[in-house]
């Protein structure tokens, strides 16, 4: 566990830049253009991903109703049913056991549906719970014809009102169904793949590792085949294959997550426009990686940094070269 200063994400790729322009960018906190609108197409993106991501939870929100909305009309009905009397003769028991079957089987197959779905654990459980209540509801049902007299009436009504309550559970389908299909265009147009589990805005909560050191917000976390994937979108012109510092970057998120979770993404994903990149999580990215950090605490300890490479386009683009006393243009 580290006591001294926690090193971000965002850190270690303006350091995987150049070293000296990270420290230069530590000590005058400079601001340019460039970073005020590559922030306004971050934002703008999170956005769009933020759609998303409430779109499919309106729909898992409208398929648990409709599931709650089915175990209400089911129990009304079985409930009238059971005060019916036709004839003394009359034996509904057979029904209503076959009626009890049906419904403990499409309870089975909505548990195993939710989870192979890819939700939360807790949905599942919360689920359970329901189908639980639900059986025990089937069991009052079937028997308070037994217990209590009522009017033929009665049953008419608990018809209807299951009846009705099935009516609002078609409605809540189409609800959830709808809202399926446009979060699946909308991931089509920006072309995501799984479920978006997390979406990084100045509101979001960051990811934080007191085991490394390390803390960052990704700009998106996918979950895909039941791995966390988190991802990193850059604006500005694509470059011909991913960028060092960026592949730092996607690696510090990938670290975050796995001790987060403890479950290691098999990779990240960096993004340009439309260009995706698929940046393996291995053990020598993860070694890289972590003397990367602890170069940088070196460097906060000493308080020196220099230039690590010679490549004058690379210092006539940094935004720091008019304060660099070893630029080289």
């Amino acid at each position: 566990m580290y006591q001294a200063e926690t090193i971000s994400a965002s850190d270690l790729e303006r350091y995987g830049y150049c070293p000296l322009s990270w420290w230069l960018g530590r000590q005058t906190q400079m601001h340019n253009q460039d970073m005020d609108e590559g922030d306004k197409a971050h934002r703008e993106k999170a956005d769009e991903y933020r759609r998303i991501r409430h779109t499919e939870q309106a729909a898992w929100d409208w398929e648990r109703m409709v599931f709650l909305f089915s175990l209400v009309a089911t129990v009304l009905a079985v409930t009238g049913l059971s005060l019916m009397r036709i004839g003394d003769s009359a034996d509904w028991g057979w029904l209503l056991s076959l009626l009890s079957i049906i419904w403990f089987f499409a309870v089975i197959a909505m548990l195993y549906l939710s989870a192979q779905g890819g939700r939360a654990i807790i949905k599942v459980r919360r689920l359970q719970v329901a189908a639980i209540l639900g059986l025990m509801l089937m069991a009052v049902a079937m028997n308070v014809g037994h217990l209590i007299e009522t009017d033929p009436m009665v049953s008419m009504i608990m018809e209807a009102l299951a009846l009705l309550w099935l009516m609002a559970a078609s409605f809540a389908l189409y609800l959830s169904l709808n809202a399926a299909q446009q979060a699946k265009e909308w991931k089509w147009e920006q072309g995501l793949v799984g479920d978006i589990h997390y979406v990084g805005t100045n509101s979001s909560p960051i990811y934080h590792s007191e085991t490394y050191g390390l803390s960052g917000r990704p700009d998106f976390v996918l979950e895909i085949d039941g791995q966390l994937i988190p991802g990193d979108l850059k604006t500005g012109r694509t470059p011909r294959g991913p960028l060092f510092s960026h592949i730092m970057q996607v690696a510090a998120y990938c670290l975050l997550i796995a001790d987060d979770s403890g479950k290691r993404p098999p990779y990240g994903l960096l993004r340009y426009g439309d260009v995706e990149h698929e940046i393996e999580f291995s053990e020598e990215l993860e070694t890289l990686l972590l003397s990367k950090l602890e170069e940088m605490r070196g460097i906060l300890r000493s308080g020196e940094a220099h230039r690590n490479h010679g490549r004058p386009g690379k210092c006539a683009s940094c935004s720091r070269r008019d304060a660099c006393t070893e630029r080289l243009v």
